[in-house]
């Protein structure tokens, strides 16, 4: 790989590390080792998580886990997980994103600033996907509102178009009952929810996101401390959904 994002960790005694490729934004790349061992290597343009597994004939295949390696949709890589368990265990636990241990990013690398940044300002970490979510409402509208204006303002030429008689095609005629529609209005309430739905409804998934994802941060670091003393791992189970963590790693 031309550019790489590396992640590191020794677990259950064995050294895992992976290299990620960053943001070439053609395609995603990631290579699993096992001490010092390649395991799996996989490469997709279209794929943001990469699943490794040991083949099947592996003699490790049913003791290394899995592996899942996530890229943003620029192709940025933003993490490397773990999961333990035996092959088929481990891959179906990685597709699901139960569980799992994040591998250390090499000290220096932006993974690694990110990790710190999230850390040293949880409140600032959050503020800047709440900003995500704003922004994904006010541009549009900045947007929409200049368009009509330069659209008000260019001197369009007044085509002379022809009139083209189309014929008439005789469809056929059906009666639908009719629906007591006319005189109902929907209530204040429900048009004020379904105006301003739009609005405050991208603010809230971001701040639902940065809280998850600050408490997933929290609980990644107290796993690796466990691990790190030979203690015994829980599993971190996030309340973020694959598409919830692939919009908050975008606004990152």
């Amino acid at each position: 790989m031309a550019g790489k994002q590396v992640y590191e960790m020794e677990l259950d005694g064995r050294v895992h590390r992976v290299e990620t490729s960053v943001g070439d934004g053609w395609k995603n790349s990631a290579t699993w080792w096992v001490d010092g061992e390649e395991v799996a290597t996989r490469t997709s343009a279209s794929e943001d998580n990469l699943y490794l597994v040991a083949a099947k004939e592996h003699e490790l295949a049913d003791s290394i886990g899995a592996v899942r390696a996530r890229f943003t949709s620029m192709s940025k890589p933003v993490r490397a997980t773990w999961f333990e368990g035996s092959r088929s265990a481990a891959e179906m636990a990685a597709r699901v994103g139960t569980g799992g241990i994040d591998l250390v990013p090499e000290p220096g690398s932006p993974a690694a600033l990110r990790e710190e940044r999230a850390r040293a300002n949880p409140h600032l970490y959050a503020a800047r996907h709440v900003a995500g979510g704003v922004a994904k409402v006010v541009v549009p509208i900045i947007i929409t509102a200049l368009m009509i204006w330069l659209a008000g303002r260019i001197p369009w030429p007044d085509w002379d178009l022809p009139s083209i008689d189309l014929p008439s095609v005789p469809w056929p005629s059906i009666d639908l009952p009719s629906l007591p529609w006319s005189g109902w209005e929907a209530p204040g309430w429900v048009r004020w929810v379904a105006d301003t739905a739009k609005y405050v409804v991208p603010i809230l998934i971001g701040l639902a996101l940065a809280r998850s994802e600050v408490r997933r941060r929290r609980q990644q670091d107290e796993l690796r401390e466990r691990r790190a003393a030979g203690g015994p791992s829980a599993p971190v189970v996030s309340s973020v959904d694959d598409a919830g963590e692939r919009r908050a790693d975008d606004e990152r």
